[in-house]
């Protein structure tokens, strides 16, 4: 396989459509997995989960349902969910399957499996005459094990991911790749802009938008690319953490994170006047760049991905567009790390809207000020390449703050 090639694989593998935040539509694929293969009539749900998915699921809006919190999300996947749609589970909830869902909720137990460092589902559903157990591992679409039995042994979770492979390669290795891709491929890009877009749009007739509207009408807010693109991730966030019944394009696993990449690309190359296939070109470079920066965080963090994965990737995606360097680009990667590193997540939640807008916000202008000469060129973590940059923050979130989750999960919970 060419490089080309190997790359969208590996992309195709991580950016895919989904409705609803990704860590509901994983919990919910799971349970909706194990109660098609489930016979008889359900008596009994339980649920086990690594701490950053529960965080994630415990308060952010289901798309056709009313109830938040993980049960719900289990219940609304075993009632009204589509195991055969992937990360489109929840893409056509019913009024009658919602209140299905309802009458289940008693049955659901959910615990924190506090021995998983990554993403880690394992429901265990019992019936009058079978029992089931459906494990995801790694990944929000990564079914490793359906089974059927009376006991079933302890589970070693897996290694390796889909996009192993993608640090052996450069910056320059991926500005090549958007330069060589083909109109198949820009076109799949397009499909994923088109998209986000959508949503945004939706966002925009919210209160979140309305907002940004009034702000402009009284000459407080706007009149500038930055602010454009701040509003655009902002609105089409705060629509998906409501639960507004639209697909996202994700991106390594995340909603937020591909309205942060294709968002921030795609608005901004508009406003500079960057024609539609530069545009998508730029997204190539910049889904490489996310890819990289991804393999080595993990799948999911304490540190906000949009702040230093996505959102920074779709920037730098800009500078491609503008015809710019690799050095400019490593210029604004140097000052996002440099600014914006300790974003932290606390779970999904309508206020990730403005943790997306100011995540991009911050890394469009990271971008422009790199095309003028400007970066932060040191101090603090920003030392060392591009690979070293990477490994830095990745010890901040994955060592450094190990014991942060818990802290968040506990005040979350009100413990």
């Amino acid at each position: 396989m060419d490089r080309n090639a190997r790359f969208m694989t590996m992309i195709k593998s991580v950016v895919t459509p989904a409705t609803g935040c990704t860590e509901p539509v994983a919990i919910a694929l799971n349970a909706s997995t194990a109660r098609s293969e489930l016979k008889g009539e359900l008596k009994k749900a339980t649920v086990k989960m690594d701490i950053c998915l529960l965080k994630n699921a415990l308060g952010v809006g289901i798309p056709g349902f009313s109830e938040r919190g993980v049960v719900a999300c289990v219940a609304i996947g075993i009632a009204a969910g589509d195991p055969k749609a992937g990360m489109d589970v929840l893409g056509n909830i019913t009024p009658e399957g919602a209140a299905e869902a309802l009458k289940l909720i008693p049955l659901i137990h959910v615990s924190l499996d506090d021995t998983r460092a990554g993403l880690f589902i394992e429901t265990v559903l019992e019936s009058d005459c079978d029992k089931v157990r459906v494990i995801t591992d790694g990944g929000h679409a990564n079914i490793t094990l359906v089974e059927h039995g009376d006991s079933f042994e302890h589970y070693e979770t897996g290694s390796g991911s889909s996009i192993d492979g993608i640090e052996e390669y450069t910056l320059k290795d991926f500005w090549d790749f958007a330069d060589t891709l083909d109109e198949q491929s820009l076109a799949f890009f397009k499909e994923g802009l088109e998209m986000n877009m959508a949503i945004c749009h939706a966002g925009e007739k919210m209160a979140i938008g309305k907002c940004y509207d009034t702000l402009s009408q009284k000459s407080l807010y706007g009149g500038s690319l930055i602010l454009d693109v701040q509003k655009a991730t902002s609105c089409a966030s705060y629509a998906r953490m409501s639960g507004v019944q639209l697909p996202v394009m994700t991106v390594t696993g995340s909603g937020n994170q591909g309205i942060g990449l294709f968002l921030t690309a795609g608005v901004a190359g508009k406003s500079l006047g960057v024609s539609e296939e530069k545009i998508l070109r730029g997204i190539a470079f910049a889904q490489c760049v996310n890819m990289y920066i991804k393999h080595d965080l993990g799948t999911l963090s304490c540190l906000c991905s949009c702040s230093v994965a996505a959102g920074l990737a779709g920037a730098m995606g800009v500078i491609y567009m503008l015809d710019g360097t690799i050095e400019q680009a490593e210029r604004c990667m140097r000052t996002v790390y440099g600014s914006a590193t300790g974003m932290i997540c606390d779970g999904a939640k309508e206020g990730c809207a403005n943790k997306v807008g100011l995540a991009c916000a911050n890394a469009i202008m990271a971008a422009l000020m790199a095309m003028e000469g400007f970066g932060i060129e040191g101090g603090g973590i920003v030392k060392g390449d591009v690979e070293k940059l990477v490994h830095n923050v990745s010890d901040v979130a994955n060592i450094g703050m190990k014991n942060a989750n818990a802290a968040i999960v506990d005040i979350m919970m009100e413990k």
